[in-house]
């Protein structure tokens, strides 16, 4: 079941869901807590990872909105059109690889044992996630999430970059 949909969520978005929260929570707070790591470049890629993130990340609300098809007074998470353009042409879970990009930018960052602890455990609750997100996707858009999912990678930039060129080029906004 799809959380926001208005259908009871199971236990076991519930567990990872709260697994991942805690697991990211705690790494951020411990990116204030914690100096900064030795390695310099380590620091400067985990910069660079975690403005990433806050791109993949909020860039799928407004693509959500724009070609969801969410209804008026609605969050985007109430989308109720496949959407298989732009950003989504290139990933299927861009705010997933964004959870997965700002933990590993904090370990880079901190270079601390406790930020790497608590980042595998979020990356792992996050990969289940999507897992779990994709059946019920499935469940939600039936075949055409599958042909979907065939196509387009779940979180691989490099993989998903290199298929949608070979697609058809450069251009992320064609109209599915």
């Amino acid at each position: 079941m799809i959380a926001g949909e208005g259908r009871r969520v199971g236990a076991v978005w519930i567990a990872l869901h709260t697994l991942y929260g805690v697991a990211m929570v705690t790494q951020l707070c411990l990116l204030f807590l914690l100096p900064v790591g030795r390695r310099e470049w380590l620091v400067l890629a985990g910069w660079a990872l975690f403005a990433v993130s806050a791109v993949l990340g909020w860039l799928p609300i407004l693509v959500f909105r724009r070609r969801g098809g969410v209804p008026k007074g609605k969050t985007y998470i109430h989308t109720a059109r496949l959407v298989t353009s732009g950003l989504y042409a290139i990933v299927r879970h861009p705010q997933f690889l964004a959870g997965d990009f700002l933990a590993v930018a904090v370990m880079c960052i901190t270079q601390h044992w406790s930020t790497l602890a608590a980042g595998a455990a979020g990356i792992v609750a996050n990969r289940l996630t999507m897992v779990k997100a994709d059946r019920d996707l499935v469940g939600k858009f039936g075949e055409p999430y599958r042909e979907y999912m065939a196509r387009v990678p779940r979180t691989n930039l490099v993989v998903g970059l290199w298929r949608r060129w070979r697609r058809g080029g450069p251009r992320l906004h064609r109209p599915v």
